[in-house]
């Protein structure tokens, strides 16, 4: 092999690569980084060399400003990037896998455990997980385990053993091991199960109240990042423009268009998507989330984004846009709309690109808002349905005819859904064919597995009284753990809001400002160019704030839509307002007031 020792010399540097799900040998893996860097340098040190080369015999000009070795430095860094991310990507892995085992170990011991109760064996119980969709890490753990046992000869107890060493979830771990004591020894293992059960949810529960202090540190870290970071380079910046207006010329870093639009356009979102990443690692999260409101802005919003960006906002960057017809009439109703909302030339790219982002958000934000209100208090109408189910059973009914006497009440946005299920009980329809009914026609992860919990235990287990009151502190518990989360995090909602006002505000108060010095100072500002500029990163800004308040408040970018389009509005009616709160210094006399 051409990097034999130094493939293990890489692998060791990697990580665990069993745990990480990756099989290959670890020399091969470590001798396939090396290739890949050998070959990227390769690769590198030939586009480097076009550069330089073209720059010397052609004089051709490359680089953000000017200089001619920035592209070949950030070529020649590409190497060392693909070396780090082939030794790191093993460790994103294992930390991926163990962040989504942590999430469907509660529900997946849950199932164990009410399994238990009717007689199945956790072994049987996991088996059974492998084909359901819901808990999607622990189902291919669980075919792991079949393999290890039908195919390798192993005894499920060791094979659960032996896969517990091997996952870097702590808490999994922990379970499995410990069942698998627990039967050596022959101690109760369903008590076991119950308990351990009980354990992972209150460390969850706690871990909820922990996680929220450390979400709302992260967003106050993101407010200082987003809010005193733009607000200071903005100053600087209109410092420095102002000084080359009242010098003859501008310069430097601050005082260069392409430095600014560097920072603005590329810099800030971001500075906004590793939060939006650092929030999606911390936060408590289900195993699976719903990607069709991010199908719908891909196939309506981003057409739009297409059309009426060039149109609403780059004609005014790039006039030569508007020997296109369809842009310059968009242009045109731009220029009408900024004149009747009597605002001076120049607002009108900010205006064009605040509609625009409003307009692409609207039907993924009415599609999410729409799945909102048909999901409302289904969790907390099943829990009810659950514990009536209970109640009911003990009298001595089969879980069967206690469904169709519960379809009779009601659950709020689940009464319907229950009636559905009482009607395809009646008929003699297969649990399984139920749930898959029911599992179309419900988006709510957690009660869908709710659901696959009380369905199979009746299917195996008979769902028996006791059966079923496991599964309703179960589900209760479960449902203390959502109400603890949103009291926790919805507070933070908040901060983006007051942040966007203080921002906006600041920004344009801060342009008059200068401008009117400036006038004073019997120097003209170019006032328009300047909002061309400065206003319209503002914009994106504002809304990549939306989708960062709506993650860490719900747990999902997608509920971000509705707050970023409010954040628009509120925008939008600042700038229309500004001609009322732009600050401009009152000249005064320099002599005495006789």
């Amino acid at each position: 092999m051409m990097f034999g020792s130094l493939g293990d010399a890489v692998a060791k540097l990697c990580g665990d690569l069993e745990a990480s799900g990756i099989r290959l040998y670890p020399r091969a893996y470590g001798a396939l980084v090396l290739f890949a860097t050998f070959i990227t340098a390769i690769v590198s040190v030939i586009l480097s060399s076009f550069f330089v080369v073209g720059y010397t015999f052609f004089s051709i000009r490359l680089g953000i400003f000017g200089e001619i070795f920035v592209i070949p430095a950030l070529i020649m860094s590409l190497p060392v990037l693909v070396f780090l991310i082939g030794i790191g990507w093993p460790r994103m892995k294992v930390s991926g896998i163990s962040s989504s085992l942590s999430s469907e170990v509660p529900y997946a011991a849950a199932y164990t455990a009410v399994m238990s109760t009717g007689g199945i064996s956790p072994y049987a119980s996991i088996m059974r997980l492998s084909r359901v969709p819901l808990l999607p890490t622990f189902s291919k753990t669980a075919k792991l385990l079949d393999l290890m046992v039908r195919g390798l000869g192993y005894d499920p107890v060791t094979a659960l053993e032996e896969i517990g060493k091997k996952l870097p979830s702590k808490e999994f771990r922990e379970l499995l091991l410990g069942y698998a004591s627990t039967l050596k020894t022959g101690g109760d293992v369903v008590h076991y199960l119950l308990r351990r059960t009980e354990l992972l949810f209150q460390e969850r529960l706690e871990n909820l109240k922990m996680i929220g202090g450390r979400l709302g540190q992260i967003m106050e870290v993101y407010m200082v990042i987003a809010l005193l970071l733009l607000l200071g380079i903005y100053t600087i910046y209109a410092v420095q423009l102002s000084v080359g207006e009242l010098l003859g010329g501008g310069g430097g870093f601050f005082g260069s268009v392409y430095g600014f639009m560097l920072f603005s356009y590329v810099f800030l979102p971001f500075i906004s998507l590793i939060f939006l990443w650092m929030i999606d690692v911390v936060q408590p999260k289900y195993p699976m989330e719903d990607n069709s409101p991010y199908i719908v802005f891909a196939a309506t919003g981003l057409p739009i984004l297409a059309i009426l960006v060039p149109g609403f906002y780059l004609s005014f960057i790039m006039p030569g846009l508007r020997i296109i017809p369809i842009f310059d009439i968009l242009a045109r109703i731009m220029e009408t709309l900024r004149a009747s909302l009597n605002l001076e030339r120049g607002y009108e790219p900010t205006i064009g690109l605040t509609l625009t982002l409003m307009i692409a958000t609207i039907p993924a934000m009415a599609y999410r808002i729409g799945i909102s209100i048909r999901e409302k208090g289904m969790d907390i109408g099943f829990s009810g349905f659950l514990r009536d189910l209970v109640e009911i059973r003990k009298s001595g009914l089969s879980p069967e005819k206690c469904i169709i006497n519960l379809s009779e009440r009601n659950y709020g946005r689940l009464s319907k859904h229950i009636k559905t299920m009482a009607t395809q009980i009646s008929w003699g329809i297969s649990h399984s064919k139920i749930y898959e009914t029911f599992s179309k026609h419900v988006r709510s992860w957690l009660t869908k597995i709710s659901m696959f919990l009380l369905l199979d235990a009746i299917e195996v287990g008979g769902g028996t009284p006791e059966t079923l009151e496991t599964l309703a502190q179960f589900n209760e518990s479960i449902i203390l753990m959502e109400k603890e989360k949103r009291s926790e995090l919805k507070p933070l909602l908040a901060i983006p809001y007051i942040g966007t006002g203080v921002l906006v505000i600041t920004v344009i108060a801060l342009l008059t400002f200068f401008r009117s010095m400036l006038l004073m100072a019997g120097r003209s500002m170019a006032f328009i160019d300047i909002l061309h500029l400065l206003l319209p990163p503002v914009i994106i800004h504002v809304y990549m704030m939306g989708l960062v308040g709506g993650k860490i408040a719900y747990g999902e970018v997608s509920q971000g839509f509705l707050h970023a389009f409010l954040l628009l509005i509120f925008t939008l009616v600042t700038i229309i307002l500004s001609p009322y709160y732009s600050f401009a210094p009152i000249p005064t006399g320099g002599g005495r007031i006789g």
